[in-house]
């Protein structure tokens, strides 16, 4: 049996899990990303360290055959991370050619959305699809774009920016600096603003919700989705419709470019389900140019949020080792 190592590198901390072909984590630890102080060669250092600590169980170690490595701004091609403004390190990090000399193994290195993806082709909804796009929805919009088989990372290793297509409410500046992009509508953040912004309204027309009881800075994505799903206020869904709307006719978009057999909904926004995955659908169905109707199905992802980052970056390996194999 072949087991992977897959990493994930976040702003805060760094998940390490021994994965195995079924999609089991089978011994797992956490490393503190920032504790050293953004000198990038002593957290090298302290990463190797780590993974010599997890795999030194014989057993593992001779059934360990690579790692992958999931992060933001990373850079398949290059096998650096370059410029992610969350991560301590400036400018750009070799980070695979660091690891795989300190470590002895393989190493692979993708940016952490389209290790998500593969980690829902190899482990999740996905398995068995040869088209699919998935889309994260958490403090960004990331993409993965699955097609003819294989995941789409274009010149350069940067295809997949689907949060940063124009598509979303033309008036919302998005943190890339511009105006419009999905991101600015759909993500985390930007339920929050629409929570607040509603609520104001609501106020200001004398009438009442459960979220007018709940401070500004409180109204977080996951906070409105539990008032919704708890006391189904209407108030609290309404922004959930008219985030599920914005995604919905942008999803429409992107299956002109791909034709996917689906797309997988990702992240922390698409945890409420149905909440949102209903009127994605609607809109979906009712903006989706009429030769793709009845072809695309809109999913949601089957990875557990706690684990899904790591099966990313272990099917990274994963798919390099089959890959040498054949």
């Amino acid at each position: 049996m072949s087991l992977y190592l897959g990493i994930d590198i976040g702003g805060t901390n760094t998940e390490l899990g021994i994965v195995d072909d079924e999609g089991r984590i089978v011994s797992s630890q956490t490393l503190s990303t920032k504790q050293h102080g953004g000198v990038f060669a002593d957290y090298i250092d302290a990463l190797s360290q780590q993974i010599a600590l997890l795999i030194a169980n014989p057993a593992l170690t001779d059934q360990v055959v690579g790692i992958g490595i999931g992060a933001p701004n990373a850079n398949y091609f290059s096998g650096c991370i370059e410029e992610a403004v969350n991560l301590p390190w400036v400018g750009s990090t070799p980070i695979v050619a660091e690891l795989s000399a300190r470590t002895g193994l393989p190493v692979i290195l993708d940016n952490d959305a389209n290790a998500s993806a593969l980690g829902e082709h190899s482990y999740g909804v996905a398995r068995g699809l040869d088209h699919f796009v998935e889309i994260t929805l958490g403090t960004g919009v990331g993409s993965g774009i699955y097609a003819d088989g294989r995941l789409i990372r274009g010149y350069q290793g940067k295809a997949g920016e689907l949060g940063h297509i124009a598509v979303g409410e033309q008036e919302e500046k998005c943190g890339c600096g511009r105006y419009g992009c999905l991101e600015a509508s759909v993500a985390a953040p930007a339920v929050a603003r629409r929570a607040v912004k509603l609520k104001k309204l609501c106020i200001e027309q004398g009438m009442w919700s459960a979220l007018c009881d709940i401070p500004d800075e409180e109204l977080t994505s996951k906070c409105v989705a539990e008032v919704a799903l708890t006391t189904g206020d209407s108030l609290a869904r309404q922004v959930f419709e008219e985030t599920g709307e914005i995604l919905g006719r942008a999803l429409a978009q992107f299956a002109c470019f791909s034709a996917p057999q689906a797309f997988v909904l990702f992240g922390g926004v698409a945890q409420c389900g149905d909440l949102l995955l209903a009127p994605v659908r609607t809109a979906f169905d009712k903006a989706l140019l009429h030769i793709y109707r009845g072809t695309i199905e809109i999913l949601l992802s089957s990875l557990p949020m706690g684990q899904a980052a790591v099966l990313g970056a272990a099917s990274l390996a994963r798919e390099r080792y089959k890959q040498d194999e054949q």
